[in-house]
């Protein structure tokens, strides 16, 4: 199955790219991802020690995460779109700008669900641990299929 592409308006027919990426694979494997970049947009990559909690941020990152480090827990956040409000991200979130990570060796089994090195605002993240409960929308679909 091939999804994505140019969106056409006024054209029936199901967006697949949402459901397939949801499904941690109830639905089947990714077997080639294209990514489309828009250029000339900002972008900052930010880390400061992490507390417990993820704050609430204005504006919203594109992603926001937690990572042990060393026996230290950091808060990285990424974002980027127009160059005003990159800096205002910049601004509310302080901290220190970050290099790009490699969690390869943190997931040599893959990522699953489960007490780990990585959390976000949805799962924490563990080497070789189970997928997440999917939601029932999906289990209905991948029955279906």
């Amino acid at each position: 199955v091939r999804a994505g592409g140019v969106v056409v308006k006024n054209v029936q027919g199901y967006d697949l790219v949402r459901p397939f990426v949801g499904s941690f694979g109830l639905l089947g494997k990714v077997l080639e991802v294209v990514f489309r970049l828009r250029p000339g947009q900002a972008s900052v990559f930010l880390k400061r020690p992490f507390t417990g909690e993820f704050p609430e941020l204005t504006p919203h990152p594109r992603f926001l995460f937690a990572l042990l480090e060393e026996g230290r827990w950091w808060l990285y956040a990424f974002h980027f779109g127009h160059e005003k409000e990159v800096a205002r991200f910049q601004e509310a979130f302080g901290g220190e700008e970050a290099r790009p990570l490699d969690l390869r060796p943190l997931f040599p089994q893959g990522m699953g669900v489960g007490e780990g090195p990585l959390k976000d605002l949805r799962f924490s993240w563990a080497d070789g641990g189970r997928a997440p409960e999917p939601p029932e929308a999906f289990r209905k679909l991948a029955e279906a299929l």
